[in-house]
């Protein structure tokens, strides 16, 4: 878990870097990701929801067959997946949500790095006067 955590610093550092070295190539990178990862993310999205979806009617389908003071281990399994699942989804929205906002940080990074500069050079130009 480590190495991964370190594989995904360093690529954001290789992002950064390259959007902040080279942004029209960033922006041409940028606009030719974007699709594929909204698209992977919408299938993993759907996989989960269908696997979400075969957990509650099977859950549903057991309840009718048990006792009204008795759980079965089978359903006790199926919760616990089902709350697995449901953590699952919601770090992954989490983290492809952060992802996504960072890669449009970094295509408007050099326009706000030349509008900082701006800036600056204004006020030092004002303090001259």
């Amino acid at each position: 878990m480590t190495v991964f955590i370190l594989l995904i610093i360093a690529a954001a550092l290789g992002l950064a870097f390259a959007a902040y070295k080279y942004p029209a190539a960033y922006r041409v990178m940028f606009i030719f990701v974007v699709p594929v990862l909204v698209m992977g993310g919408f299938v993993v999205l759907m996989i989960k929801i269908g696997d979400l979806n075969a957990s509650v009617k099977s859950i549903y389908s057991e309840l009718h067959h048990i006792q009204k003071d008795a759980i079965s281990d089978q359903l006790a399994y199926q919760i616990r997946s089902l709350n697995a699942d449901r953590q699952f989804l919601k770090m992954f929205l989490i983290y492809y949500i952060s992802g996504f906002a960072y890669l449009v940080f970094l295509m408007f990074l050099p326009d706000l790095l030349n509008l900082a500069k701006g800036r600056h050079r204004t006020l030092r130009d004002m303090d001259g006067m």
